[in-house]
């Protein structure tokens, strides 16, 4: 099948009324693209941080009536219209691009990633997590989310529990949780907690296991566990902003793992954990994961 792809430059303010109208008028996806190369990873515990340029891109079936569509777009903001540009996308290259976040890799030879679709034979004493290759920073393509499931492969033991904070795709709770942990995994996005829900079933994985809520949810409960493990792939600001809540829930000398940190980054970040104390940090492309051990009393 080939589709019709629309793309135009959109602004952070003008984002969630052109998504909403574009779905309205029948586009089967919508991507955002950054259009300058800004870097950006999971959104923060309540909000959702963007480029500030963005280049949407729609898809539409061949039968779209563009004509509607552009005046429909012009009740937003007639300017709008004049950046259109549409072109067409035949559906292979659309699986291709697709495909290009697809993973299949093992992690600290315990721990093998690889999409729903792929044939895996052989490598039986490996752990075995499936996921639909699609964003980057949700299937395991990325460097920050790369080098966290490394290290929950070499150090996640049966019964720790962990929490799984801005979760996504879920992978990194469903993967602690298919290394033995007991996980809790919280997004502030109803559509993250749904796939990760889903990801999780897919990869046989119920509560007690894991345990997927809202950050609404997690917010208002009334009991919170103490965690053996805090690993949080979202984003250096959120990660300096929620550090005393990140020790606070690792108290007892837990573990705090930390993605989504931009090397020149790190030392701030660090800096904001108060009774943290860190490894050097691992780093890759660019990026750096930052691990340390929370100091205090053991709390039960």
């Amino acid at each position: 099948m080939t589709w019709l792809q629309v793309e135009l430059r959109v602004n952070p303010s003008q984002l969630e009324g052109v998504e909403e109208l574009l779905l309205k008028c029948g586009a089967g996806s919508i991507s955002l693209v950054s259009d300058s190369d800004e870097p950006v990873l999971e959104p923060a515990p309540g909000e959702t941080p963007l480029w500030s340029s963005i280049r949407l891109q729609a898809l539409f079936s061949l039968d779209i009536d563009m004509a509607q569509l552009r005046r429909s777009i012009a009740t937003l903001d007639v300017e709008l219209c004049a950046g259109i540009t549409v072109d067409f996308l035949p559906d292979q290259d659309w699986q291709i691009a697709a495909s290009n976040h697809a993973i299949n890799e093992v992690f600290g030879d315990r721990l093998w990633l690889l999409p729903k679709s792929a044939v895996a034979s052989g490598r039986k004493n490996l752990i075995r997590l499936r996921l639909e290759p699609g964003l980057a920073f949700g299937s395991g393509s990325h460097p920050t989310t790369r080098m966290c499931l490394h290290w929950l492969a070499l150090h996640i033991e049966p019964g720790m529990r962990v929490l799984d904070f801005g979760c996504g795709s879920g992978v990194l709770g469903i993967a602690a949780a298919l290394l033995g942990g007991n996980v809790v995994a919280v997004d502030y996005d109803e559509q993250a907690v749904m796939a990760s829900r889903d990801n999780a079933a897919y990869n046989g994985i119920t509560e007690p296991h894991l345990q997927v809520m809202s950050l609404e949810s997690w917010q208002t409960t009334n009991t919170r566990p103490r965690f053996d493990v805090v690993v949080a792939h979202i984003l250096a600001a959120p990660l300096m902003t929620l550090a005393s809540h990140f020790e606070s829930v690792a108290a007892g000398s837990g573990t705090v793992v930390l993605s989504g940190v931009l090397q020149d980054q790190a030392e701030v970040v660090m800096a904001s954990y108060a009774t943290t104390v860190f490894e050097s940090p691992r780093k890759e492309a660019g990026w750096a994961c930052l691990v340390g051990r929370v100091a205090g009393p053991e709390n039960n």
